[in-house]
Parts: C-alpha cells; sequence; structure tokens
C-alpha cells in the first residue's frame, strides 16, 4: 500500500471582523443618531473603517479607530445606514 499524499499547510484565511466595518462607498453620511431626522455630523469616506457599537432599523453606529478621511477625529462616533458599511479585516493591533 502507498502512503497517502502529504497534505500541504495552507496559510489561514484573513480573519472577518464582523464587528469592525468598513465603507463601501464614498460620502456616507454620519448622523448623531439612527436616522435622517438626526443632524449630520460629517461624512465618512471609502475604506474608513471602526468597530460597530450598535445597530438600529438599519442604521449602524461606528466608533472610528483613526480620524477619518474627512478628518473627522479617532473615537468619534458616528450613525450610518448599514448598507454603506460592510465587515472587513481588522487593522493589525486592533
Amino acid at each position: 500500500m502507498s502512503a497517502p499524499p502529504e497534505e500541504k499547510p495552507t496559510a489561514p484565511p484573513a480573519a472577518v471582523s464582523y464587528l469592525a466595518r468598513c465603507m463601501n462607498r464614498d460620502g456616507g453620511s454620519a448622523r448623531s443618531g439612527p436616522g435622517l431626522g438626526f443632524a449630520p455630523i460629517g461624512q465618512l469616506l471609502y475604506l474608513d473603517r471602526g468597530i460597530k457599537m450598535r445597530e438600529v432599523d438599519g442604521w449602524v453606529r461606528l466608533r472610528l479607530r483613526y480620524r477619518s478621511a474627512s478628518g473627522l477625529p479617532e473615537g468619534a462616533t458616528a450613525w450610518l445606514p448599514a448598507a454603506c458599511t460592510s465587515p472587513c479585516t481588522p487593522p493589525p493591533g486592533h
């Protein structure tokens, strides 16, 4: 009998976090609450990212892990339509 072929180790896939969210389009209007009736506080741009803190009626509250491309400060929280965000790989060390 011949030995079974050796399996080659493969690199594990990059971990995707459903708490880490990336903007999947430009110009997502960041709001102070979960809905169009809340005041806009700025915009997030494609690939800006944060940690999902809460989800309400199709809106996601993100806490930014760093200063956004549009200038919102690190640690700021913003509500965005969930459709504007996608799960993503968290940056190294986070």
